[in-house]
């Protein structure tokens, strides 16, 4: 038996001519044992390796966004809170000059020897005055948004580096470990190749050929160590090694024009940045002069007072104006192509993620047959006749296999991970979208029932969204859908939005018993499924307010009083609004009631003299039991409104709401 098996071992290795036959046969039988060991090794790492396989697979690995901080030493700004300074623009200026010839005329004292004027500059309009300072605040709050935009894009593509450095770091880990899998294989089988040539089993030309692979493998791994980067997260490592091959979202169903959103921000943005610079570059320049002069000449001195005023218009426009309306046209152009070029990307990402992965999944059914090749080959291990060629080469085959797969599987994570991005799959366009939509601070706004009859609830739900809404008055009308009240209200509680009946009929404050027709209406209400009330009722529009101004401010707290009680016994809420020349009486009875009131505050006099004309009825109520209601009508663009609400807030008012949603239509980008 023991010559049968010398005699296949010798057959395996292909002895070339009869003088073998005199190998001696105790060398033979050394090199068949260590041929068994070379099995055994084999064996064991393919047993390792198909356990590794048979891991429970993962559905999906999370990508989440990294919260990367790109410099942590940055201040937080917060813009609303900037305080303008309502001061006078003074500059003190002294001229002087001396003139070494009169000239001529000096009985008529035109000329002077000496010259002194001192005084102030009051800087009224144009560069350094007040309103060029709050231009610029707004210009520079404007510029910090586009830096937190080109900020938060460029956080966006370190999240996808980072996803990137991670799958890699986790495919590098794997084929490391089956490279050196493979080395530990080849690294015996050569040391057992250079004892076969020695003893003139093997020729040089073989043992070269075994080193040859060998090194190879050697090399390849060494390299792939030096150059990956080592993962703390272990997890994750498993995780995506592991992994189910996730989707793709298919190019038809992507929403190109969300993909072009930032970009259509920036260019919105650079193009208000350029006409707030170009209206502050327009703005006269006006300066209103008081000075004390000192003359000195050679018939006699004189001093005198003077006012004065300078003013520059400016009539032309520069170059750089038209060069950059031009560069906002070539730019706006190109966000339309740049859908397009999207498309074409995605479109060739997806081809090739499909195509390589029908290449894994070919491979992965490739490791069915050599496992249950393996198994045959290695039927008969326990016989003295047993061969572990066969089982050898099969492991090889499989080694291979596991690195092709690992391969592949690295470049088809990469192709998923950039095809996240390019889409705006990466859960990175809502967080675009929360920064580019958190702008105006107000929460609480009107629907009067013209606007609410002309547009669909989902239109009014959306727009409010977009204006962060969260508190809405209703108004239904006289001839009432209750349907689409109905459903209006269960769309807007999906949303987070609470919804009043707006209750807006003067004719309450005519009679003294006015709350018993307001009652029917507060009922009414309650019936419909409101979760409070919002009264808008305005005596001071009647002819004779300001000679019965106590009697109406009487009937108004007869009105609050007796509707928060009814609200209170109703578990409901209340709101009023109210105008800014509301007599002070009727704001202590809202306070004493904790009515939240929402003071109108829209006229055509300036925010100070706003601020100033409700400094006592706010004073009364307190900051946490008043809205101030902004008419959107009184901005020409968006970026005054914000200008506003930093200014009154700096002025410590803490809520704001808007009047109404139909003027906010269209008006926030």
């Amino acid at each position: 038996m023991q010559i049968l098996l010398l005699t296949n071992f010798f057959i395996f290795f292909n002895a070339q001519n009869k003088s073998t036959l005199s190998i001696n046969s105790k060398s033979l039988s050394v090199l068949a044992e260590e041929y068994k060991e070379i099995y055994t090794t084999a064996k064991e790492i393919m047993t390792n390796l198909l356990a590794e396989n048979k891991t429970a697979e993962t559905n999906h690995v999370d990508f989440s966004v990294s919260d990367i901080s790109l410099n942590k030493t940055e201040p937080a700004i917060d813009s609303k809170n900037i305080k303008f300074k309502n001061t006078p623009h003074l500059n003190w200026v002294s001229d002087m000059s001396y003139n070494f010839s009169p000239g001529f005329g000096d009985d008529d004292n035109i000329f002077y020897r000496a010259r002194v004027s001192s005084g102030l500059d009051w800087l009224a309009l144009g560069e350094g005055s007040l309103k060029n300072q709050k231009m610029q605040n707004a210009l520079n709050e404007k510029m910090r948004n586009m830096d937190v935009l080109e900020k938060q894009k460029y956080k966006k593509e370190l999240n996808h580096k980072e996803n990137l450095d991670q799958v890699r770091a986790a495919f590098d880990a794997k084929k490391i470990k089956l490279l050196s899998d493979y080395e530990k294989l080849l690294k015996i089988q050569n040391d057992f190749t250079a004892k076969q040539n020695k003893i003139g089993l093997k020729n040089d030309a073989e043992a070269a050929q075994s080193k040859y692979r060998l090194d190879k493998i050697s090399i390849e791994r060494k390299s792939l160590e030096s150059l990956s980067k080592t993962s703390d997260n272990q997890n994750f490592n498993n995780e995506i090694i592991n992994s189910e091959m996730p989707d793709l979202m298919p190019v038809e169903n992507i929403n190109f024009s969300a993909l072009v959103k930032d970009k259509q921000v920036a260019l919105k943005m650079e193009k208000e940045i350029l006409d707030m610079k170009r209206k502050r570059d327009k703005q006269p320049d006006l300066r209103f002069k008081l000075r004390y002069n000192y003359y000195s000449a050679l018939s006699r001195d004189r001093n005198f007072a003077s006012v004065g005023a300078t003013i520059n218009l400016p009539v032309s426009r520069s170059k750089n104006d038209l060069e950059s309306e031009n560069e906002m046209k070539l730019k706006e152009n190109s966000i339309q192509d740049l859908q397009l070029l999207y498309r074409n990307r995605l479109s060739e990402i997806y081809r090739d993620y499909y195509l390589a992965k029908s290449e894994i999944e070919v491979l992965e059914s490739e490791v069915q047959y050599l496992e249950a090749e393996l198994k045959v080959n290695s039927t008969n291990e326990k016989s003295n006749t047993f061969s572990p060629a066969a089982y050898l080469a099969t492991a090889e085959k499989l080694l291979n296999n596991q690195i092709q797969i690992c391969d592949k599987k690295s470049d088809l994570y990469e192709k998923y991970l950039d095809y996240r991005m390019l889409s705006g799959t990466d859960d990175t366009a809502e967080n675009l979208q929360k920064l580019t939509n958190n702008d105006n601070a107000g929460n609480e706004t009107y629907i009067w029932s013209s606007f609410f009859t002309n547009y669909s609830n989902a239109y009014i739900i959306n727009l409010m969204n977009h204006w962060h809404i969260n508190r809405v008055f209703l108004s239904i009308g006289k001839v009432t859908d209750l349907v689409k009240v109905s459903d209006f209200m269960a769309l807007a509680a999906q949303n987070n939005i609470q919804v009043y009946r707006l209750i807006g009929e003067n004719s309450y404050a005519k009679t003294d018993d006015g709350f018993n027709d307001l009652q029917i209406a507060l009922q009414d209400a309650k019936n419909m499924g409101f979760a409070g009330v919002h009264l808008d009722i305005e005596p001071h529009t009647f002819d004779d307010y300001k000679t019965n101004v106590d009697l109406y401010a009487q009937r108004l707290i007869n009105l609050f009083t007796s509707s928060k009680t009814w609200c209170t016994q109703n578990n409901m809420d209340l709101g009023v609004s109210v105008p800014m020349q509301l007599p002070a009486e009727v704001a202590t009875a809202l306070y004493n009631n904790s009515i939240m009131t929402y003071i109108m505050a829209y006229d055509v006099l300036t925010l100070d003299k706003k601020l100033n004309k409700t400094a006592v009825i706010r004073n009364i109520l307190g900051p946490d039991l008043y809205v101030w209601v902004f008419r959107i009508n009184d901005f020409q663009v968006f970026s005054d409104l914000l200008d506003a609400e930093a200014y009154v807030q700096a002025a410590g008012v803490t809520k704001i709401g808007y009047y109404d949603i139909s003027q906010m239509n269209n008006f926030k980008p």
